[in-house]
């Protein structure tokens, strides 16, 4: 009676499309938790409640037992038995076993988590929505530059038409610029703005502040070639420059293998998957998208969550620097060209009474200079 019971429960609870029969016309259907047994000598009831748990890794079933294909999640579940014989009753409760739970009937009971990243994941510290905004002219671009005049750091990102040339226009080369702080992401699509003349038609004067300032910290992946753009297309000197892959390997390997330290840039998706668990959406037809056009919905996202991302990565992997000991110093300014250092002085005497030189990682490889990339035509960033 038991082991039949239980066979009817996954049945009946993995019905979906499927249906199965139960022991009573009366209550058959799916997801039915009570079926009546009539026995010769008494009437036995059972309910079967499911305990919420985590469910086991999917596994694959042969579908001997008439279970469809989509039956493979295991679950367990409680079983209330009910005697009645004559005027008495007695209850008798145990946990069966694992039995299969059709996968479609959990995803009406199991919300979905999310699959990637993103800035609508976290909250303002005022506790609400972080706001984008999409500027599409000068004049709102000096507007909304105004937010981000006194922020210490803020997230950076471009955008522009995949395989533009050098002799291709500004627009082409320089079509998106994103920055961040912790209320709110700015999507400055200087490619739309009109007249289109001079340098002075696409950069407002608060934003050419935010971006020359080096009192404003602007972290990102590969930033230095971005600010080669900008330079080269807009004749912006972009100061403040934070490159997060230098912070990144810093904090992986300063205790664990210095030698590892390189300027190498790591992707920002791999920095953001580590650090926050979930990799950020990489479709390709929103990445080597133009940018040069007004932006849909993905391209929108696409955008405010790169720039969002890397606001994020600066202060969590900065919070973990400060953790570690000893404290490692913050790398320096990637337009000042220096070594990532493992430590700010070291304290140690030495038999000779010679000074003692910081430890010091030099770079295997270095980014792009701007010297080198005056040479080279401008390409398309593979992030």
């Amino acid at each position: 009676m038991r082991a039949h019971a239980f066979s009817t429960l996954s049945r009946e609870t993995a019905g979906g499309d499927q249906r199965f029969p139960s022991t009573r016309p009366d209550e058959s259907g799916p997801g039915r938790l009570r079926m009546n047994f009539c026995a010769k000598h008494s009437k036995r009831s059972f309910s079967k409640t499911l305990i919420t748990q985590s469910i086991a890794s999917p596994s694959h079933h042969d579908g001997s037992s008439g279970h469809t294909g989509q039956c493979q999640s295991y679950s367990s579940a409680v079983v209330s038995r009910s005697i009645r014989s004559g005027n008495e009753t007695r209850t008798e409760t145990a946990v069966c076993e694992k039995f299969l739970v059709a996968q479609q009937s959990l995803a009406l009971t199991i919300p979905p988590g999310p699959k990637f990243w993103s800035h609508r994941l976290r909250k303002a510290p005022s506790g609400k929505d972080i706001i984008v905004h999409y500027c599409k002219s000068l004049k709102k671009t000096e507007e909304v530059a105004k937010y981000f005049l006194n922020d210490d750091v803020i997230g950076f990102d471009m955008e522009w038409k995949p395989q533009s040339s050098r002799s291709a226009s500004i627009q082409n080369n320089v079509s998106l610029i994103q920055i961040a702080n912790a209320e709110r992401i700015a999507l400055f699509q200087i490619a739309l703005f009109k007249p289109a003349r001079t340098p002075e038609d696409f950069i407002s004067p608060s934003l050419r502040k935010i971006l020359e300032s080096p009192k404003i910290t602007k972290a990102g992946v590969a930033i230095k070639a971005d600010c080669t753009r900008l330079k080269n297309f807009l004749g912006i000197n972009v100061r403040g420059i934070f490159e997060l892959s230098h912070l990144y390997k810093l904090v992986k390997y300063c205790q664990s293998d210095p030698a590892l330290i390189n300027r190498r840039p790591v992707n920002l998706s791999e920095q953001v998957e580590e650090h926050f668990g979930l990799p950020l959406a990489k479709d390709d037809d929103v990445r080597c998208g133009d940018w040069s056009t007004a932006l849909n919905y993905r391209q929108v996202q696409y955008a405010a969550n790169d720039s969002y991302a890397c606001l994020c990565l600066f202060n969590t992997m900065d919070a973990k620097r400060r953790a570690l000991t000893p404290m490692p110093p913050l790398p320096a300014h990637a337009e000042l060209d220096q070594p990532i250092r493992l430590v700010e002085e070291l304290d140690v005497g030495t038999t000779n009474n010679k000074p003692v030189e910081p430890q010091v990682i030099k770079p295997a490889v270095c980014l792009e200079t701007e010297d080198d990339a005056s040479k080279t035509a401008p390409s398309a960033r593979t992030m």
